[in-house]
């Protein structure tokens, strides 16, 4: 089994005098990889270059980042860039790549690839994540707390959906709850100020579940617990914005959840799973 490694990206500022920002991480094991850039630093980095500099780095980054998010998704291994997922493959660009982008050696780590790892990782050689909230504060985590007393008898939160419970579902998926009355019932909540790379994960997989629902039951009703991330964060802002205006999701801001608790009350809805 292949062990897990990191490297760090870099931006060259001026290559003459090796001067460099580190703008993003990519993490892999061999099976699964993490990455992620610093937005507000590309911001930045802008007024350093030129702009034909600027929007090849821009569109370098994104495409990293299409790429590692492929390789994550591909579960069958078959993505030509599953060698992006190789301790050797990123040796070999952090030694032969020369241009404004760079890979630093990759470091082996003694531990499980993770989302909690990758985010201390980011934040200690990248840039803090955008949106973490403190313990207490975190207005996504409040919200749960309350649905959890509020509708607690009337749903399950925190379960994992299979194929025995939703046909066509290939993948298993997670939600923060489900219920049901005539259809299913079920909601989603997410932080959307977290690392891109997590935020794309879930929503991309949320996508699929609601679809995979809706070809058997059209009727199912489906919502989204969130708040709308600062504007400075355009690709959060975009993914919350495309979500927000998705008509088959019923988009809740956090401090409005009493929209669900009405709903559950009125339409009578029940666990989807019988309680042990």
């Amino acid at each position: 089994m292949m062990k897990t490694f990191y490297s760090i990206l870099y931006c060259s500022i001026r290559p003459n005098q090796d001067e460099r920002i580190t703008i993003g991480l990519f993490m892999a094991d061999g099976v699964q990889c993490h990455f992620a850039y610093a937005a507000d630093k590309l911001n930045v980095i802008k007024d350093l270059l030129p702009e034909g500099g600027y929007q090849l780095i821009k569109s370098n980054l994104r495409a990293i980042e299409q790429l590692a998010t492929s390789c994550q998704s591909d579960l069958l291994k078959g993505h030509k860039g599953q060698r992006f997922l190789s301790e050797s493959y990123l040796e070999y660009l952090s030694v032969y790549a020369n241009n404004l982008l760079t890979f630093s050696k990759p470091v082996p780590l003694n531990m499980a690839l993770d989302e909690h790892t990758f985010d201390k990782l980011f934040e200690k050689f990248v840039f803090a994540l955008t949106g973490q909230q403190q313990s207490g504060q975190d207005p996504v985590a409040h919200a749960k707390q309350r649905l959890v007393k509020s509708i607690g008898d009337r749903v399950n939160f925190d379960v994992e959906l299979t194929e025995n419970d939703v046909a066509g579902l290939i993948v298993p998926s997670k939600v923060s709850f489900i219920g049901r009355n005539d259809v299913k019932v079920v909601g989603e909540m997410s932080d959307f100020g977290k690392a891109l790379h997590a935020l794309k994960l879930q929503i991309r997989a949320h996508l699929f579940l609601v679809d995979t629902i809706r070809r058997q039951e059209k009727d199912a009703k489906f919502f989204f617990v969130g708040d709308e991330p600062s504007k400075k964060l355009k690709d959060h802002h975009d993914i919350w914005e495309s979500l927000k205006n998705y008509r088959p999701i019923q988009w809740v801001p956090t401090d409005e959840v009493q929209q669900i608790e009405e709903y559950m009350a009125n339409h009578d809805v029940s666990p989807f799973f019988e309680r042990v």
